[in-house]
C-alpha cells in the first residue's frame, strides 16, 4: 500500500494519510447456492492476512471460492504472499476456498482450529495444502496473542480445549483486532450453546478482560443458532458484518438476528446486499467503502463522487457541475498503476470497468479528479465480480 500512496502523492500533489490505513475486505462467497465466509485483513503495516476463503464444491455445479474471488483480489493489490492464514474451523464453506490459496501463494503461517475430529475430503486436502506450502501450522487457543505487526493487538478469545467433537462450530477460532480505538471481533460459525455462553462465562468470572468490539463480524451467516442478545451486549457494536452468499438455500441472515441488530440501532453490512464491501479504520473511526478522511491535507469534500461501491458492472464518476465543467479523471491500482484516464465534463462520466488490457480486476481503486484549475481530488472504490 505504501507504493500505491507515493504514487498518488505524486500524481495528486496532496498528503493523504500519515500511515496507511487497517483494511479490512468482506470478499462476498455467492456462487449458485454456495455460501460462506472470505476476509482480508490489510494491516496499516503492510501485512496481509486472510480469515477463511468461502466454498470449495467439486458437485454440479463446481465452485471454488479462493481461485474465483479471493486469489484475484490479492492479485489485484500485488499480494504475492500472505503473512498468515486463518482456518476458523473445518467446513468447506469456510476452509475450501484455502486449498487454492495455499496451492497459489506462500503463506507464513497456517492458523487452524486443529479439530482432530473432522475425515472430510476437504480438510485432508487442506492440510495436505498448508504441509506443501511449507506454512508453520498453529492452533491458536483462549489468550494467545498473534503478532500481525506492532501496531495492532490480535487476540486470541476462543477456542479452549478439549474441543466438541459432535460441533465443528464451536471450535471456530474468535479473534479480537485492535487498532489503537477501534476493534473487530471475527467468530467464523461460532455458536451461541457452546460458543458464545462459554465465552460470556469465562467474561463473567475475568478469564477474558474485554471482547467489546465496534465491527463484530456476525457468527453463523447471520443463522439463529448465534448472536445472542447477550453476546450483543458484551461486544456492544456499532458495524455488524454478515457474511454469506446470496443464493444460500438456509435462509440466512435469519430475521431473529436482524431484529436483534436493528434494535440495538446497529449498522448492517452484507454480502448478499453490498457484494464485496471494505471497512478501513485510521484507529480512531470506521469506513465504509471508503479510506479514512485525511488528518494532515484537505478535509474530504462531498462534490466528487465515484458510485457504486464496490461496482460489479460500471462505475459513475460524479462532481458538482456548478463548480466545476471539465476535469480529468485518472484511475490507480494500490500498486500505483494507472489503470485508465479520461477527459470530462458536464458532471458526470459512467466508465465501464474496460481497460486498454481487458476488464479491470476485483480490488481497491482511487480515482483522481484534476480540475481545470489545477485542484486535485481523490476518492476511493471497490470493485466486486
Amino acid at each position: 500500500m505504501k507504493t500505491f500512496l507515493l504514487v498518488i502523492l505524486a500524481t495528486a500533489a496532496v498528503s493523504l494519510y500519515s500511515e496507511d490505513p487497517l483494511v479490512v475486505f468482506f470478499i462476498d462467497p455467492t456462487f449458485a447456492e454456495y455460501s460462506g465466509d472470505a476476509i482480508l485483513v490489510c494491516t496499516p503495516g503492510g501485512r496481509n492476512f486472510i480469515i477463511d476463503a468461502g466454498m470449495y464444491s467439486g458437485f454440479d455445479p463446481p465452485w471454488d471460492c479462493g481461485l474465483e474471488k479471493v486469489l484475484p483480489l490479492l492479485d489485484s493489490l500485488d499480494v504475492t504472499y500472505l503473512d498468515g492464514a486463518v482456518g476458523t474451523h473445518p467446513h468447506a464453506d469456510h476452509i475450501g476456498g484455502m486449498i487454492s490459496v495455499y496451492e497459489t501463494l506462500p503463506v507464513v503461517t497456517a492458523y487452524d482450529s486443529g479439530w482432530p475430529y473432522a475425515a472430510s475430503w476437504t480438510y485432508e486436502t487442506y492440510l495436505q495444502a498448508i504441509w506443501n506450502n511449507g506454512s508453520d501450522y498453529v492452533t491458536p487457543r483462549r489468550g494467545d496473542y498473534l503478532d500481525w505487526g506492532p501496531e495492532l493487538i490480535v487476540e486470541v478469545i476462543h477456542p479452549v480445549d478439549p474441543l466438541s467433537p459432535s460441533n465443528a462450530n464451536n471450535a471456530s477460532i474468535v479473534i479480537r483486532l485492535t487498532y489503537e480505538e477501534v476493534s473487530f471481533l471475527f467468530t467464523g460459525d461460532l455458536e451461541t450453546n457452546g460458543g458464545e455462553d462459554v465465552i460470556l462465562a469465562a467474561l463473567a468470572t475475568g478469564d477474558i478482560d474485554d471482547i467489546s468490539a465496534d465491527v463484530l463480524k456476525v457468527g453463523h451467516h447471520g443463522s439463529h443458532t448465534s448472536t445472542c442478545s447477550g453476546w450483543l451486549s458484551a461486544v456492544n457494536p456499532s458495524i455488524a458484518a454478515i457474511c454469506l452468499g446470496a443464493g444460500n438455500p438456509y435462509g440466512h441472515p435469519h430475521d431473529v438476528v436482524l431484529n436483534r441488530l436493528n434494535a440495538r440501532d446497529i449498522t448492517i453490512y452484507r454480502n448478499d446486499l453490498n457484494g464485496t464491501f471494505y471497512l478501513s479504520s485510521d484507529g480512531e473511526g470506521v469506513y465504509f467503502n471508503t479510506m479514512p478522511p485525511d488528518s494532515g491535507g484537505p478535509e474530504p469534500i462531498n462534490e466528487f463522487a465515484v458510485y457504486p461501491s464496490p461496482a460489479t458492472s460500471q462505475a459513475t464518476f460524479a462532481w458538482n457541475s456548478e463548480d466545476v465543467q471539465h476535469c480529468s479523471i485518472a484511475v490507480f491500482n494500490l500498486n500505483g498503476e494507472k489503470v485508465f484516464d479520461v477527459q470530462a465534463s458536464g458532471g458526470t462520466y459512467v466508465w465501464n470497468l474496460s481497460t486498454d488490457a481487458g476488464v479491470v480486476s476485483p480490488g481497491l481503486y482511487a480515482a483522481v479528479f484534476r480540475t481545470s484549475g489545477g485542484e486535485v481530488f481523490t476518492e476511493y472504490f471497490a470493485v466486486s465480480r
